[in-house]
């Protein structure tokens, strides 16, 4: 489910998987519906999780959030922060991205707008404390993807879950923190002008050691159908969709953002599923510890009423 998120690339590795069995060319990204479905479920993803990781960075400088004097210095990649409001009755907080600075590995640009509002609590360091996030023709292009984009226009809820004490990370460089995501009817627009409506409800732990190792763990939080959900909705392809986190997805700085230790998914639409493992070897079986571990496994059916194929494959990291 980066920095947060930037957590998982299995598009290209469904990609790969999907045209080699049933003959798609490569770059036809647009003719097959269920793996252009699970380029969709990975980007949304790990976008939404990538926002989650710059907010939490900037409030934590905030003073109007945290009830602190001093003059902030926001550091975010291809953004710039409007804090003129934050000191309001309802503490504001603008991100207004360039749209033209890529940033991370593999490169994205970001433009649009991200506004944070404190609707419940005192500080968002506290127990309880609730944030609106809202996402205002908020557009993230994939360099590497022949420039693909999708643009997020709606608002998912943020709640911390612990009491956070930024003054002992200030002196120790530990911190953890919980904070529950619930999203709802968020509207995803692609670049040939499809959209989705996207749903999610996940728990995320960010545990935060020596002022610079993070460990990033993300999991379902809604159980639909005796299974934990992590995004549910509307394809671009007006069909219903349901992600099912089997193991929580864990990533950090010591192994690389985009070289999760550990994680498992099953996405279903009415005519494609896939189940990801992340952290194998290049057998598919899962490293337990270390920075060893070589890519994805992935298992897969495909089935659209004329055409079935399933199968298996193992793909690196990149």
């Amino acid at each position: 489910m980066n920095k947060l998120k930037g957590i998982a690339p299995i598009i290209l590795a469904a990609t790969l998987m999907l045209s080699s069995c049933i003959k798609k060319k490569d770059n036809d990204t647009n003719t097959d519906p269920a793996r252009q479905h699970n380029e969709d479920v990975n980007n949304t993803k790990s976008e939404s999780d990538n926002v989650n990781t710059d907010i939490n960075n900037v409030l934590k400088d905030a003073p109007g959030f945290n009830k602190k004097e001093g003059t902030a210095a926001y550091n975010i990649c291809g953004g710039t922060v409007d804090d003129s409001h934050q000191y309001d009755a309802t503490p504001t907080l603008y991100i207004n991205f360039d749209g033209s600075t890529a940033c991370g590995s593999p490169a994205r640009k970001r433009g649009g707008q991200i506004k944070l509002e404190l609707v419940q609590g005192a500080r968002w360091s506290d127990a309880g404390a609730v944030l609106r996030v809202t996402h205002i023709n908020y557009k993230v292009t994939f360099v590497n993807l022949d420039n693909h984009y999708l643009v997020f226009n709606g608002i998912k809820y943020l709640t911390n879950m612990t009491q956070v004490n930024w003054g002992t990370y200030a002196l120790t460089g530990n911190a953890s923190l919980q904070v529950k995501e619930r999203s709802y009817d968020m509207m995803v627009t692609f670049e040939n002008g499809a959209t989705e409506s996207w749903n999610c409800a996940r728990l995320t732990t960010v545990d935060i050691t020596a002022y610079s190792t993070i460990q990033v763990t993300v999991n379902a939080d809604t159980v639909m159908n005796g299974k934990n959900i992590d995004s549910w909705g509307m394809t671009r392809f007006n069909t219903n969709f349901v992600t099912e986190m089997i193991t929580p997805w864990k990533s950090g700085t010591t192994c690389g953002w985009w070289r999760p230790t550990q994680g498992k998914y099953t996405s279903t639409t009415d005519k494609f599923t896939v189940t990801a493992t992340a952290g194998v070897n290049q057998q598919g079986v899962p490293v337990t510890t270390g920075c060893g571990a070589y890519g994805y496994f992935l298992e897969w059916q495909y089935n659209d009423g004329t055409n079935t194929a399933s199968g298996d494959l193992v793909i690196n990291y990149f």
